[in-house]
């Protein structure tokens, strides 16, 4: 079985070209209690409904690629709904296996890219989104 890098996943978002270089968050979770029944030893486990974190994605930032979709995006924070896709690859980065999707995910967040006339480092953005399901 090959093992599989960082790199080696495709993210992308309904109706915004290319991939995305990062994506955080998206775990599925469930609270969790412990009750012990009078006179138990293990306990009985009570969880809640299942709850999906906010996903966020980043990518470099290219003027030319990426000021109109910031600029349309800007005035739909809160209401904007997307679908995220998450691809695994193989080490050409050509699809395998079936994708993880993050449907009807709402924007709730847009990080610009920052801004420092005294420094060369690469200019990134995010995009952050509230997710309800993924499958």
């Amino acid at each position: 079985m090959a093992l599989s890098a960082q790199r080696q996943f495709l993210v992308s978002i309904s109706g915004i070209n290319g991939y995305f270089m990062t994506k955080s968050g998206g775990e599925v979770s469930s609270e969790s209690t412990k009750v012990f029944e009078g006179g138990a030893k293990t306990p009985e486990i009570i969880t809640s409904p299942s709850d999906v974190d906010n996903l966020t994605v980043s990518r470099n930032y290219d003027p030319d690629r990426d000021a109109s979709i910031l600029a349309q995006l800007r005035a739909k924070v809160g209401t904007e709904r997307k679908t995220i896709t998450v691809q695994p690859t193989d080490r050409d980065l050509v699809a395998i296996g079936n994708p993880i999707v993050y449907a009807d995910a709402v924007l709730v967040r847009i990080a610009e890219p920052e801004y420092d006339a005294n420094s060369g480092d690469m200019a990134t953005y995010e995009l952050e989104f509230a997710c309800k399901t993924v499958a």
